[in-house]
């Protein structure tokens, strides 16, 4: 384990980045294109020709994600690729507001170790909530560049460590060590640069290193693909506490799995929460949906009376779709649900705290290609296709029906009295 990480001295080449000349140059350019911007770089430069370009390049794909890096001076990047497996700065924070103690320990009085570092997005905002932070990285470009980017933004509480995760655990495991929280974001490809999903088949493995490790950490948080079943998850870990399925901006970002040694819930708390861009920057009201897997399996829909569309259409956001809440949606917010495998749902009064988008259903049509030709061709619409057998190029193809603006047509299966039936509606978003 290697715990001084000198850039001057591991990274020599990325040390001389540094230089206020070249600094200046990347900071005139970084919004610019690369290869041309290269063309006119100094001739005493060019031997770091590559290295300034993956700055300006990486530079660019932080500008929205990891905006306080890309507006601080002095920041080294990785290769551009670790900034696209590292936590936007948005869910990071998000990740450090779920830190909490069920004693009302204060969280200045402990540590978090974070088992798989990267670029340290989620070690640097963990260390805003908690008194110390331990950054644990194998790869020591990563590293050294993390614990010198910690340094610029001020995070004075962050220790860093070379180290693989499992050595850095069998050490604290026989020093009888125990964290109040550990954290990790397994690398989801394998050695020849494959994606990966099982938690088997990530590094580390977080399966192996609960069954050798959990009793080393109070708190563990473990965050996942948003592809990886939550179920499977459920089945494979037997500790897991809460689920949250975090969205941002309406897009399915990660899964977050707290686990606590000598934990077993039946009864899991799962939490879908939808963030926008502004979280932890000023007054975000959030609006979490909770709920559970047995309380969803015991809900019963019952598609053998007639069920017709009235007044609103409800399509909920990724989140809740993700986390599998579609019967728990229906009884809390009091819709009915179109069909058993079609996730939307409507309701004669509106239901204005809806955690999704809201429609105005002006008309209902029963799906024929000729009528549809009729009422919709050549003209401009929306186009969503859910639990249907055409999808919107095929759909738009088919009927000549052009981009929209304010108008949605909804291509979908009803059920009523048994009887699955495919419906086109027209809509207004509210």
């Amino acid at each position: 384990m290697k715990f001084a990480l000198s850039l001057s001295e591991n990274q020599p080449t990325y040390y001389q980045l540094l230089e206020n000349e070249i600094q200046d140059f990347i900071e005139k350019n970084k919004d610019k294109e690369i290869t041309q911007t290269l063309l006119h770089l100094p001739k005493e430069y060019q031997e770091l020709r590559i290295e300034i370009g993956n700055q300006i390049k990486s530079l660019q794909k932080s500008k929205l994600k990891l905006p306080l890096w890309y507006n601080s001076d002095k920041i080294l990047f990785p290769p551009s690729l670790s900034i696209e497996q590292a936590s936007s700065e948005i869910t990071a924070k998000y990740k450090a507001s779920l830190l909490c103690n069920d004693d009302k320990t204060d969280l200045k009085n402990q540590t978090l170790v974070d088992l798989t570092g990267g670029m340290g997005v989620d070690s640097f905002y963990f260390s805003k909530k908690i008194g110390k932070v331990i950054y644990i990285e194998q790869n020591e470009l990563l590293a050294s560049l993390a614990k010198h980017n910690f340094e610029v933004l001020g995070a004075n509480n962050i220790e860093v460590i070379c180290a693989k995760s499992e050595d850095f655990l069998e050490k604290a495991k026989q020093e009888n060590t125990i964290f109040d929280w550990i954290y990790l974001d397994p690398a989801r490809r394998d050695d020849v640069d494959k994606k990966v999903f099982l938690l088997e088949d990530c590094q580390p493995n977080m399966v192996d290193l609960w069954d050798f490790f959990n009793k080393l950490g109070k708190n563990w948080l473990l965050k996942t693909a948003p592809l990886l079943d939550i179920q499977l998850v459920l089945n494979r870990l037997k500790n897991i506490e809460k689920v949250e399925v975090v969205a941002l901006q309406n897009e399915c970002k990660e899964v977050l799995y707290k686990l606590s040694f000598g934990s077993f819930l039946k009864n899991v708390q799962i939490v879908a929460i939808n963030l926008h861009d502004s979280f932890g920057e000023k007054e975000n009201i959030l609006r979490p949906f909770v709920f559970s897997l047995e309380e969803e399996k015991a809900i019963l829909i019952d598609y053998s009376i007639k069920n017709e569309i009235e007044k609103y259409l409800y399509e909920p956001n990724v989140a809740l779709l993700k986390s599998g809440a579609f019967k728990s949606i229906a009884k809390s917010y009091e819709l009915k649900k179109l069909s058993t495998n079609t996730h939307l749902y409507t309701s004669q009064d509106l239901k204005e705290n809806f955690v999704g988008k809201i429609f105005k259903i002006s008309e209902v049509v029963s799906f024929s290609k000729k009528e549809i030709k009729r009422k919709f061709g050549k003209k401009n619409f929306n186009i969503v296709s859910r639990n249907f057998p055409m999808t919107v190029k095929e759909i738009r193809k088919q009927f000549s029906i052009s981009e929209g603006k304010n108008e949605f047509l909804f291509f979908t299966t009803i059920t009523s009295n048994s009887v699955d039936k495919k419906v086109v509606l027209r809509v207004e978003k509210l």
